[in-house]
């Protein structure tokens, strides 16, 4: 079944840039409204948002690599695929903020008080500083596990997993010498490899083979499982105030999700609506605008807002449909045109191989 799309997968995306841009709502009422907060602090669950986005990441890269190891070119495909998937639209909204930090330098402070470093920032590089777009930290993430990634597709496909295990293990060990190693404490990039959240990744792909090799047990309650596991820890702490912690509240439930919604993949009565698949399709679109389009909408809230919880009520909501509808235009007018500019005869002997397996995602929806 070449090209289909994962209906369930594709609705995941969409829950996962809503949890994203439900937190991000939360820090922007607590910042423009004035004291007054409607949203409760159980929303800050939504960082969870980005390891949803890396375990589906994870999983979505062995699916659409499954039938291609050691194929001639593969591997430099699968490269340059994913580099033009990320990097022009990204590079389009980096150039946006640049631009507005020239014309208007008080409204991007960071590069105002020079803590961006615009070499590592466009290229997706490991540093210390953040990058001019914010949420550019996740993309470096990506970029390195697609580089290894692409290793694996120069081996024999039976031995991915066990490549998955041995990167699972190394993560791990090198997390733990790392944290207590002073002298690696300076390495930007140290710090991202042993980095935890790179095993959601590598979870991810396990979920993918698992699947493909028919285990399917237990879906539905782990399903269910996992999005009650997910905001209960944003009950009693914050996860990402305890280095570590965040894959074990965050990444094993998104795990759960996402194995949950994989295997009722096309086997169940069970679907995500068509409003979430339409989200998710537009998902990086709506990931890469959406603080962009509601710190505006705040900047405009702060200087007319009133007293009262309806206030925050309108100024939320507003701040929510303006950013789902601008990723939406993004993904239509910007996003689609650049990825069909940038694939053209893209390794088009790689990119058109039938894959073996039952479940396969088309290489534009793939992210």
């Amino acid at each position: 079944m070449k090209g289909k799309k994962l209906p369930g997968i594709q609705a995941l995306r969409g829950v996962a840039v809503l949890l994203v841009l439900m937190r991000h709502l939360l820090v922007m009422e607590d910042h423009f409204g004035g004291g007054e907060m409607l949203l409760p602090e159980i929303c800050k669950a939504g960082d969870a948002g980005v390891d949803l986005f890396f375990v589906i990441s994870g999983f979505i890269m062995v699916v659409v690599s499954r039938g291609r190891f050691q194929t001639p070119g593969s591997s430099a495909a699968f490269l340059y695929n994913r580099a033009t998937r990320i990097y022009p639209l990204y590079w389009f909204y980096s150039i946006v903020i640049l631009i507005v930090a020239l014309l208007a330098p008080v409204l991007v402070p960071a590069m105002k008080k020079g803590q961006v470093d615009l070499f590592s920032s466009f290229l997706l590089l490991p540093h210390f500083l953040p990058p001019l777009l914010g949420q550019g930290w996740t993309l470096t993430h990506e970029i390195y596990f697609y580089l290894l990634f692409s290793i694996t597709l120069l081996l024999p496909e039976r031995r991915l997993s066990w490549f998955l295990l041995l990167w699972g293990l190394a993560v791990a060990v090198g997390y733990n010498f790392y944290s207590v190693t002073p002298m690696l404490s300076g390495s930007a990039t140290i710090k991202m490899i042993t980095n935890p959240t790179t095993v959601e990744f590598v979870l991810g792909g396990c979920v993918a083979l698992a699947i493909q090799r028919g285990f399917r047990r237990a879906a539905l309650p782990c399903l269910i499982g996992g999005a009650l596991l997910l905001p209960a820890s944003s009950l009693f702490f914050d996860p990402l105030q305890v280095e570590g912690l965040r894959f074990f509240c965050f990444g094993l439930p998104s795990l759960l999700i996402l194995y949950g919604a994989a295997s009722l993949e096309g086997r169940s009565p069970f679907s995500f609506s068509s409003w979430l698949q339409s989200i998710g399709d537009a998902s990086f679109s709506i990931y890469l605008t959406h603080i962009l389009v509601i710190t505006a909408v705040g900047r405009i809230w702060m200087t007319v807002r009133r007293p009262g919880l309806w206030d925050n009520a309108l100024a939320l909501a507003l701040m929510a449909a303006f950013a789902v509808a601008c990723g939406f235009a993004s993904y239509r007018w910007i996003e689609q045109p650049l990825l069909r500019a940038t694939r053209f005869r893209r390794f088009h002997h790689v990119s058109t191989t039938p894959a073996t397996s039952a479940m396969t995602v088309s290489k534009q929806d793939a992210c």
